[in-house]
């Protein structure tokens, strides 16, 4: 009992202080003792004790008059600062009564000794008076500590830790007296911008909403307790945006969000978990779950607050805020993600609700946050993904398409770098549906060429592109880098065939050629980060060349066939490059055939001289390795 009681102790400031001045004041006292001896505290008069008494009594009242009314001041203060609920918290603390009860003893007790003095009773009662000497150092004493703990009082996140405290088991009671103090404690710290107060007061919230949707309490309670938090934190929020105050506005969706999670997560808790395990194990019950009675007060809850971070969010795109901008919506894709995994109710129309939040934007409010919820989207895609969450794919798509489209309706040639991100984020969740085999590696190709047919950022598109497909070669992911340049492949042929445009399609035959080189380049420590031995990096690299020469090969002829000067040239020094840096003779074989049979189709034979003259210039190593496979391929002999 005594090491919990040591434990759970924690030392206040002020006791430091306090146990100096006792320490000062005994050093004192040892030095009287030296110098007069104990019968300075035998020896009295009748005056001078009745003169003692006298003083110590008025002294005390005195003292006892000015800290009451202190007291009142500051009550009255806190009040009005704080919440009328103080005048319950100090009325329930001890400090206060604590010192009434030894002040007023101490008064009384001198007035009595006073009253019993006479010249029959002073040797008499001369240990009672230096006793009363004793009390009156005793109260001074003690002004210490509570002049410590009132003035710790009155600082707002006290009254809120005090307010939780108090107990209150019926629904009416905890709002009134719980929930709506702290609430206009919180009101108040907004409009003085007190931070700290606001976290303490969020926190305290948060943590009572948790454990009463965790409790045993009925569902209906709970709900009611969730309605009345979400309607004042709606009110919160309202004041954090008038004061222009982002960081309060995060903290607040934040914590809400929390609530929202913690709700989902207990659907579950009034249902027996055998028929939890039938129901999410049978394939008729693939989608949504819910239960009368059981689940349905509890979907109602985070219901609720999704709407209030909905609301929320289109007001801090009007102020154009990024981090409370991306933060709501992480908030809000967790939600969404926390209620497939538990099959909540309504889940299918979340992702809809996100969708049509962005449509109803203004142009420049579009603009300002596309990125966000693409970013959104991208993230709530991944995780399900990669958590093997059941989810209709098809819903996702048509949500990116209609965020790009719109997206690329207000692009122009200004803010396409806004486009990069975006076409990033369709890039990431592609990959991640190649590393698991997800259907949605083929459904997302219709996102990259809504970008190309609308002629709008194309250069950004490839670039995108290419600069990922530069990452994965690197890390010898064989799979993901097919499936980046069979997509530049496709946007290669549609500007080929559809635009006859020469420079983008230069543009992705030089890609595909450093794409290429990263994956042959061999650094040790991709062997390691990769997990493979050399030999099955090599392997993969044979793979990947050989789909990259397919890919030229099938521009090449386009580019040759359209008329694409540039792209023509840029063909055959690519299929040259790749060429010089591979040892496989059948691979070498059948470049050599690729570069005779278009040198055959070109109707301008100068192309081709030009290529081989490009290669020509190269230096040192490069050039030496260009000649042989000249060389190789007989070119002067043709």
């Amino acid at each position: 009992m005594v090491k919990r009681f040591s434990k759970s102790f924690t030392p206040q400031p002020y006791l430091i202080h306090l146990l100096l001045f006792i320490d000062i004041l005994l050093i004192f006292i040892i030095i009287i003792f030296y110098q007069f001896g104990t019968n300075i505290f035998l020896n009295v008069s009748l005056d001078s004790s009745r003169y003692l008494l006298s003083a110590m009594a008025q002294a005390l009242a005195a003292i006892l008059a000015i800290v009451v009314g202190f007291s009142f001041v500051a009550f009255q203060l806190s009040a009005k600062f704080g919440s009328p609920r103080v005048f319950d918290l100090f009325l329930k603390g001890k400090a206060f009564w604590w010192l009434l009860i030894i002040y007023g003893f101490s008064i009384v007790y001198d007035l009595v000794l006073l009253r019993m003095l006479t010249e029959e009773t002073v040797e008499f009662l001369v240990n009672w008076i230096n006793f009363s000497v004793f009390l009156c150092i005793i109260s001074f004493i003690s002004l210490f500590p509570y002049a410590y703990v009132t003035i710790d009082q009155l600082k707002p996140e006290k009254f809120i830790q005090g307010i939780i405290k108090i107990k209150n088991d019926d629904v009416e009671s905890l709002k009134r007296d719980t929930i709506l103090p702290i609430v206009d404690i919180l009101n108040k710290a907004l409009r003085v911008n007190g931070p700290h107060t606001l976290k303490v007061g969020l926190e305290a919230l948060e943590k009572l909403n948790l454990d009463r949707i965790n409790s045993s309490i009925d569902s209906k309670d709970k709900l009611k307790i969730a309605k009345y938090y979400t309607g004042k934190i709606s009110r919160l929020v309202e004041i954090a945006l008038i004061e222009n105050d982002e960081s309060a506005v995060i903290e607040i969706t934040e914590s809400l969000g929390k609530v929202g999670l913690k709700a989902i997560e207990s659907r579950w808790i009034e249902v027996p978990k055998d028929e939890i395990a039938r129901l999410k194990s049978d394939r008729m019950y693939s989608g949504e779950i819910g239960i009368p009675g059981k689940t349905d007060n509890y979907d109602e809850i985070s219901k609720e607050i999704k709407q209030v971070l909905s609301n929320v969010g289109k007001r801090v795109i009007e102020r154009g805020w990024y981090i409370a901008t991306k933060s709501i919506l992480d908030v809000r894709g967790n939600l969404l993600i926390k209620s497939y995994e538990e099959r909540n109710p309504g889940m299918d129309d979340d992702i809809f609700v996100i969708s049509n939040d962005f449509s109803c934007l203004s142009k420049e409010e579009k603009l300002f946050s596309m990125q966000y919820f693409m970013g959104t989207i991208r993230n709530i895609v991944i995780k399900f993904i990669q958590k093997d969450i059941y989810f209709e794919d098809w819903q996702y798509n048509v949500t990116i398409k209609n965020i790009l489209g719109q997206s690329l309706e207000i692009i122009d040639k200004d803010t396409c770098s806004e486009m990069d991100q975006i076409i990033d984020y369709i890039v990431d969740i592609g990959i991640e549906a190649v590393k698991n085999d997800h259907k949605l590696k083929e459904d997302v190709r219709v996102h990259f060429k809504k970008v190309a047919t609308s002629e709008r950022c194309l250069h950004v598109l490839i670039s995108n592109i290419g600069n990922r497909g530069y990452s994965t070669a690197s890390y010898s992911e064989k799979l993901e880098t097919i499936w980046i340049c069979s997509w530049l492949k496709e946007i290669g042929i549609f500007c080929a065939l559809k635009l006859k445009l020469d420079e983008p399609t230069t543009r992705i035959f030089g890609l595909l050629s450093g794409i290429n080189g990263n994956f042959l380049s061999k650094f040790e420590p991709i062997y390691r980060i990769a997990r493979k031995t050399e030999q099955e990096i090599q392997d993969d690299a044979l793979q990947v060349t050989r789909h990259i020469i397919e890919i030229i090969k099938e521009l090449g002829d386009e580019s040759i066939e359209n008329g694409l000067e540039k792209s023509s040239r840029e063909t055959l020094v690519s299929l040259i490059e790749i060429g010089m840096m591979n040892e496989d003779i059948d691979l070498k074989n059948g470049i050599c055939e690729t570069l005779k049979h278009m040198r055959e189709k070109l109707e301008n034979k100068k192309i081709f001289k030009s290529a081989i003259g490009m290669c020509e210039k190269k230096q040192g190593h490069e050039l030496d390795k260009f000649q042989k496979f000249k060389e190789f391929c007989r070119f002067d002999k043709t």
